[in-house]
């Protein structure tokens, strides 16, 4: 009996309990395509990417791309720490695809190289005829994806990440759904799995010229506009990135101004610092 999508977080997890689907060869394919990656994470230092991508094209922010075609060279440079977070997430693609394939369902097409209008991307893979986005996540950002909240709240553009990979594969005979995509989402910390899956009839609409706005966007003049900052918190009268800037490899620039300081739960860069934080602060007094 063919399985379809609907079905795949339960298969996932009736494999995991041991109740049948995994074999030998599918743990060395796993470890294989692990090692794979690891190889390519670690063989070589890692370069900044100085072009259009279709994971890229929906950032919430037009200056960070244009920062990644224009000065590429002045993005920061990628910390150990981040790097190592980077291959966790690749494993645990590895894993959730292995899993599925050995739940029966139909996993193609993974990471085949796209190109629209020039830009081009890697998909992740085509489950059950449907174009799926693997993604790792922490119990907050996971709690978004199972509710599917996303299109509300989509700091890092994965509804255009998704739907342009949707669009790409509009004559690809692997891909029988046409305007659906979905995320697979594990929780890296409670291991928790759900698919999110959306329509995006709409958005296919304006798919092309969203690329080639783009594409014309970066050809030109620095964008102005920059995503202002937000309170620190409620009380505070300081301002501090959004979130889509603080993680920004382009902050530094497109901020020369903010300061950064450190809090038991992280960095925290702020724009407009009217009450000193009690904290040690980066790039001050030698630290």
């Amino acid at each position: 009996m063919t399985k379809t999508i609907n079905t795949l977080v339960e298969d996932m997890y009736d494999v995991i309990e041991g109740k049948g689907g995994w074999t030998d060869a599918i743990g060395s394919l796993m470890g294989e395509g692990i090692a794979t990656v690891a190889n390519q994470r670690f063989g070589k230092p890692q370069e900044p990417r100085g072009y259009l991508s279709l994971s890229g094209i929906g950032s919430p922010c037009q200056r960070k791309l244009w920062y990644k075609i224009n000065r590429t060279n002045d993005a920061d440079k990628l910390q150990p720490n981040t790097l190592l977070k980077f291959f966790f997430g690749d494993m645990i693609e590895e894993l959730a695809l292995s899993v599925a394939v050995a739940a029966g369902h139909k996993v193609e097409g993974m990471q085949d190289r796209l190109d629209v209008h020039g830009i081009k991307g890697h998909r992740d893979a085509v489950i059950d005829g449907m174009t799926v986005d693997v993604k790792s996540a922490s119990p907050f950002a996971f709690k978004k994806f199972k509710e599917g909240n996303l299109r509300d709240d989509d700091p890092f553009g994965y509804i255009s990440q998704l739907s342009s990979y949707v669009y790409a594969a509009k004559d690809d005979p692997l891909v029988t759904n046409k305007t659906a995509g979905a995320f697979l989402v594990i929780d890296k910390v409670n291991g928790h799995i759900c698919l999110d899956v959306y329509d995006f009839e709409e958005e296919l609409k304006t798919k092309e010229q969203e690329m080639l706005a783009a594409k014309e966007m970066v050809a030109g003049p620095m964008p102005e506009y920059r995503i202002p900052p937000i309170p620190q918190s409620k009380t505070s009268p300081n301002t501090k990135l959004d979130m889509t800037c603080s993680y920004c490899e382009f902050n530094k620039i497109c901020w020369p101004e903010v300061r950064t300081f450190l809090y038991s739960t992280g960095p925290l860069h702020l724009v407009d610092v009217v009450t000193e934080p009690r904290t040690v602060e980066v790039g001050r007094d030698g630290n």
